[in-house]
């Protein structure tokens, strides 16, 4: 039924394959448009409050929640305006909103993991059913994210780097693994590690080009090319929600 390629939102990162520049490319594209960039700004706030919350401190050196989630704003194109808006006010914010994973199989072996940052869980869970019935993706709870390994992803514009090199870069950052594709260099290492190895790219030179904590699926899977633009829907329904942070698929 469905295939995602170009669209691609997380990919599992294997030698010769990893995907996130071709969704940093279509995400870039659609950040363009004003409308989305204040949906993208108004998430990225509601998150950061959320870390900030969580983390029980406002400073990003005290709460790993917190530099995270700047990071991620930061690699979104969120205006650093922006963001030292939000830590000044955080302390105003009666936002009441947690965190959640809402868990999707679709046809032939498709599976979705939607983040959430909502105050109210079953009315988002409503609102996603809403979209997602239409294109017979139901609800699989603890059976999707089983799919996925969570890692974190740093994409790099290898300028004529070579794969040798990043690898010795890989190895003094710590990151676990690095693979070429196209013009860029993607390193993944843990989560925990996601912001020192980040940080570490930096100091090395590296121009990163997209950086973020992802779920990637463990066995992804293809469909055949004419249903690649019902996903594509389906995706940009999802993003739509207001309650929705992020969407992953287990699909190439």
């Amino acid at each position: 039924m469905l295939k995602s390629t170009d669209i691609l939102y997380t990919a599992r990162l294997s030698r010769g394959m990893a995907g996130h520049s071709k969704w940093a490319n279509i995400r870039h594209i659609k950040a363009g448009k004003d409308a989305v960039k204040q949906r993208t700004i108004i998430k990225f706030s509601r998150l950061i409050r959320f870390a900030i919350k969580e983390g029980g401190n406002a400073d990003p050196k005290l709460n790993s929640m917190l530099a995270k989630a700047i990071e991620s704003a930061r690699c979104s194109n969120v205006p650093q305006a922006s963001i030292n808006n939000i830590l000044e006010t955080h302390q105003k914010s009666q936002d009441n909103a947690k965190s959640a994973i809402l868990e999707y199989r679709g046809p032939s072996g498709l599976f979705i993991l939607a983040e959430l940052l909502t105050d109210n869980l079953n009315r988002s869970r409503g609102t996603l059913q809403g979209v997602l019935k239409k294109f017979n993706i139901q609800e699989a709870r603890a059976s999707a994210i089983r799919m996925f390994e969570e890692k974190g992803v740093v994409v790099a514009a290898s300028k004529g780097t070579s794969l040798e090199a990043a690898l010795d870069s890989a190895i003094e950052t710590g990151a676990e693994e690095v693979v070429e594709e196209d013009d860029n260099l993607v390193f993944t290492c843990s989560p925990v590690d996601f912001i020192k190895v980040k940080q570490g790219l930096e100091n090395l030179g590296y121009e990163i080009t997209y950086a973020d904590v992802d779920f990637i699926p463990k066995s992804p899977i293809t469909f055949p090319e004419e249903s690649a633009k019902q996903l594509a829907t389906v995706i940009q329904k999802l993003e739509d929600i207001e309650d929705v942070i992020k969407i992953h698929v287990n699909a190439l």
